[in-house]
């Protein structure tokens, strides 16, 4: 069991990527009744990370949001996620996890090729 937590941990790292601090990757979370401009922590084609410098009033684990993504260069598209979890980081820092519900294939190729790029 260890070896496959192990092994599923090094797969999901492989597959996630930081941006650039100079050229990042925005995300618009809209919610029940609020709209928040983030910037991903990592990206990857099924999810990101989100560094959020607030705390998580109206929104809730497992609850699905309207997503805007805007890879650096590219034109924003549109998506559905589920938050999966929520972190605080030892500095006060959170971020959440979104995995995507509803991504055109055209989207997810896109962020393939992001991935790709970033791993190079």
């Amino acid at each position: 069991m260890g070896w496959l937590a192990t092994r599923n941990e090094e797969t999901w790292r492989k597959q996630r990527v930081v941006p650039l601090r100079m050229a990042p990757v925005e995300v618009q979370v809209m919610g029940r009744g609020s709209i928040d401009v983030l910037r991903a922590r990592n990206v990857s084609a099924s999810g990101l990370g989100v560094f959020v410098p607030h705390g998580f009033e109206g929104l809730d684990l497992a609850e699905e949001v309207e997503l805007v993504v805007t890879l650096p260069g590219d034109r924003p598209f549109l998506a559905m996620g589920v938050i999966k979890h929520v972190t605080e980081s030892g500095d006060e820092t959170r971020h959440f996890g979104l995995e995507f519900t509803a991504l055109a294939g055209s989207h997810r190729r896109a962020l393939e090729a992001y991935v790709r790029s970033r791993q190079a």
